[in-house]
């Protein structure tokens, strides 16, 4: 089983041409960027909505569709593993 391994394995010249380490870094960077950005754009969005739902209690069609709206909000938080944080 060892020596297929080692038979089969990539050498540096199988692996040329493919990412950098600073090319990985550079994604991961822009990635963590790009998570922060949606993280705060659910943020900002959660937020105008308990605004809205507490400006219209007493409209029922209104208030079925940011409720409708937030429990989608918090679906996509939690596929991406974002914590529900509560703003004091």
């Amino acid at each position: 089983m060892l020596a297929y391994v080692v038979e089969h394995m990539a050498t540096k010249v199988d692996l040329k041409g493919f990412a950098t380490k600073e090319d990985l870094k550079a994604f991961r960077e822009e990635t963590t960027e790009n998570f922060r950005a949606l993280r705060a754009e659910l943020a900002d969005i959660r937020r105008e909505l308990d605004d809205l739902r507490s400006r219209v209690v007493n409209v029922t069609g209104y208030r079925k569709e940011i409720d409708y709206a937030l429990e989608r909000i918090a679906t996509i938080e939690k596929h991406l593993g974002i914590e529900k944080r509560i703003a004091a």
